[in-house]
């Protein structure tokens, strides 16, 4: 908090920083309210996905009344944050609301799996470093560094190369293609220009960011370009703090923060998992419950129960939980917790003898269907999940796994 005082008062532009920061909790509330809806996803009638670190997050919901009073005192404090940093006042109290605002956040997040997401996990990331990390005007370029290289490194895969990750696009597939690859030196190359020493430079790179946000509007719909674009405005605020703008000092610089190593040494290792678990983190989910994501490929999914009854007839039951996006439409975790659900119920019925989950896959467009998940008796022999190490249940596709001869 010191170093942090300190830098504001020799740097009056951090303060916009912290209004930056806190306008994206304003966003993430009306983002609540709207498109993703907490009041809905966190209701008592609706059955929770628990984070496998805390399985028994439904104990916790709060009531609709409760829930709506945390909501406004959340969006509250974002106005009031958003104030004392535009005002330049009391930095304790303003760097408090900010440890406030994110507390809210993950508390949130941690109610319902469904909550997850890139545009929470960055500007959690962001905020992280602007409050632990010195020199923050070298800092906060390099976290974004960090993050958009590490970005890039998860799209070295064949459902980003080839385009065929993009589900919905504006332009013929030849642009597509050659914008897949263009991202790929945007984000592994052309970043290094963020500590360019030349200012051209730097804003050469700062607008292809900008474009490449503005793009993804319609595949991401509003909220994840919008939150990057505000995120963005922190380099113009630190670009002119500095004069002696270097790649090789800013790396020695940030780097010899013990800060610095230690959240970025924390962010690194929750990327591992997906790396070292067998199989395709796309398709299997496991890995990256921790990790930043990039765009998915076109993976669909069935997922149902099978009831077994005493007269030897069967029941399915189809499982379709709203408000699912991309990287948790077919995650086995989801399923998992659903299953539990209709274990409850089916406790009840006396005819039902067993419950059967499946998690069939396959990529949009074939038509023959892989088992990722196919575990019998569930209710009896109930699913685990680990999530740093394999779990058996779930099938170990490997990367671009064929159907029908074609990948």
């Amino acid at each position: 908090m010191k170093t942090l005082k300190s830098e504001l008062q020799k740097q009056p532009a951090l303060w916009i920083v912290g209004v930056i920061l806190s306008l994206e909790h304003l966003l993430t509330v009306f983002f609540w309210l709207s498109e993703r809806p907490l009041l809905l996803i966190l209701s008592p009638s609706t059955p929770s996905v628990c984070w496998p670190l805390f399985s028994q997050c439904e104990a916790f919901k709060p009531g609709p009344e409760l829930l709506q009073m945390l909501l406004g005192t959340y969006a509250v404090l974002a106005v009031i944050s958003s104030a004392l940093w535009a005002l330049k006042k009391k930095p304790q109290w303003a760097a408090g609301l900010l440890w406030a605002l994110l507390l809210f956040k993950l508390g949130f997040i941690l109610l319902d799996y469904r909550l997850t997401g890139n545009y929470h996990y960055i500007p959690t990331l962001i905020t992280f470093a602007f409050l632990l990390i010195p020199d923050r005007a070298r800092s906060l370029p390099m976290a974004f560094f960090v993050l958009y290289f590490t970005a890039g490194l998860l799209k070295l895969n064949s459902q980003w190369l080839s385009g065929s990750a993009i589900n919905e696009r504006l332009f013929p597939a030849l642009f597509t293609e050659l914008g897949v690859w263009y991202v790929l030196v945007l984000e592994l190359g052309l970043i290094f220009l963020l500590f360019a020493k030349n200012n051209r430079w730097f804003y050469f790179v700062f607008s292809q960011l900008v474009i490449f946000h503005l793009y993804s509007w319609h595949l991401t719909r509003f909220f994840y370009p919008s939150v990057m674009l505000l995120l963005l405005g922190t380099l113009l605020i630190t670009r002119p703090l500095v004069s002696d703008w270097s790649i090789k000092a800013t790396f020695q610089k940030v780097f010899t923060l013990r800060s610095a190593v230690i959240l970025t040494v924390i962010f690194l290792a929750l990327q591992l998992p997906q790396y070292y678990l067998p199989g395709d983190a796309a398709l299997t989910g496991e890995g990256r419950m921790y990790a930043l994501i990039m765009y998915d490929g076109r993976v669909q999914c069935e997922p149902h129960v099978t009831l077994w009854k005493k007269d030897q007839s069967k029941e399915t039951v189809p499982l379709t939980p709203p408000w699912l996006m991309t990287r948790t439409a077919c995650d086995p975790l989801v399923y998992m917790r659903l299953a539990e659900h209709l274990c409850q119920w089916s406790a009840k019925d006396s005819s039902i003898l067993q419950a059967d989950l499946a998690v069939p896959v396959r990529y949009q467009g074939e038509s023959q269907w892989q088992p990722l998940v196919a575990a019998t008796n569930v209710c009896k022999k109930p699913l685990t999940y680990s999530s740093f190490f394999p779990n058996s249940w779930i099938a170990k596709f490997q990367k671009d796994f064929q159907i029908n001869g074609s990948k």
